[in-house]
């Protein structure tokens, strides 16, 4: 009998645990993200706000599909795709998939793909930077 109720106790920890985990993976990243800062790989070549090159968000929804926007001279560019959060290591990204190639996808391989680095304090990172591309940093917006 008190084995049962262990494990009747375990069971019901284990579960309400994996619950959890989902509610924190949907809500985390669903959501508009802004790029708020921009780099190159010269020194002091940051720059953020206006004088940003262009301004940009990305749209999380729970169904895993997301939208990315783009303003450059004023012209609006935007494209949508499916995500995925994948983990490497200690480090956690959101991959995404684009429907069509486009002139916004910030990736070194040119396939479609995508890839965002979560950071601490509700913030993302493009990989791009790891090829030669800007370093484009996002955070949440409420």
């Amino acid at each position: 009998m008190k084995k049962s109720i262990i494990f009747c106790a375990l069971l019901v920890l284990f579960c309400s645990c994996s619950n959890d985990n989902i509610k924190v993976i949907t809500t985390d990243y669903q959501g508009k993200w802004e790029l708020y800062k921009m780099s190159g790989r010269l020194a002091n070549s940051e720059t953020t706000g206006t004088a940003m090159e262009w301004q940009e968000y990305y749209s999380f929804n729970t169904d895993g599909s997301f939208t990315k926007s783009r303003t450059r001279n004023g012209v609006e560019t935007e494209m949508s795709g499916s995500y995925i959060i994948s983990k490497l290591q200690e480090e956690s990204f959101l991959e995404l998939t684009y429907k069509a190639d486009g002139g916004i996808i910030g990736s070194c391989y040119g396939n479609k793909k995508e890839e965002l680095n979560i950071l601490p304090h509700s913030r993302l990172s493009s990989t791009w930077k790891n090829c030669d591309g800007p370093g484009l940093e996002y955070e949440k917006t409420y």
